[in-house]
């Protein structure tokens, strides 16, 4: 998922910092904690309670994030608080990532078929993917039932579809257009 405005903005800019200070793989595992961060209920209510004062929230960042090496981290989460911004950490948080995959050359790849793969399935079709682009590939599948058969594949703007129901909608197009 793209994520563009401010939130990038902000992941942007950490990013750099990261990036200069040698910490991007630091940052990496931190993630999961700022997206639990973000997700929960109950810190949400504190943080977005306008009769809780600044310095209680900013208190209670630095509780969360105590390590030196975690400054960084604590000074986007403040700037966040600081700006109003609190809300938009998930969509920092998945900028971060997408930042990530692009410096390591990583593709995004979407895979939907009509009915579940197991995972030795799903490996195969990301290693020939890899094979085919030559560069690693983070292989995201759903499903998607009405497909009927067969899988859509979309990889950054493309997208490859293979599946039944386009090629029934294809034919009956033919077929209506024949029949004119």
């Amino acid at each position: 998922m793209a994520v563009a405005g401010v939130a990038k903005r902000y992941a942007q800019a950490a990013f750099a910092v990261a990036k200069e200070h040698g910490q991007l793989e630091h940052w990496e595992q931190r993630l999961p904690a700022l997206e639990a961060l973000a997700s929960d209920a109950d810190v949400e209510e504190f943080v977005q309670n306008p009769a809780i004062p600044l310095e209680a929230k900013v208190q209670l960042v630095e509780r969360l994030f105590p390590d030196a090496e975690d400054r960084f981290v604590r000074n986007l989460l403040v700037l966040l608080l600081e700006r109003g911004r609190w809300h938009q950490l998930r969509d920092v948080v998945e900028a971060f990532r997408q930042l990530l995959r692009e410096a390591r050359g990583v593709i995004e790849v979407e895979l939907v078929t009509a009915v579940p793969l197991d995972a030795a399935e799903l490996e195969r079709v990301r290693a020939e993917i890899e094979r085919r682009l030559q560069r690693p590939v983070q292989l995201q599948a759903s499903v998607d039932p009405e497909l009927l058969g067969g899988a859509i594949l979309r990889i950054g703007d493309e997208v490859f579809d293979a599946s039944v129901r386009t090629q029934l909608t294809t034919l009956r197009r033919q077929l209506i257009g024949a029949a004119a």
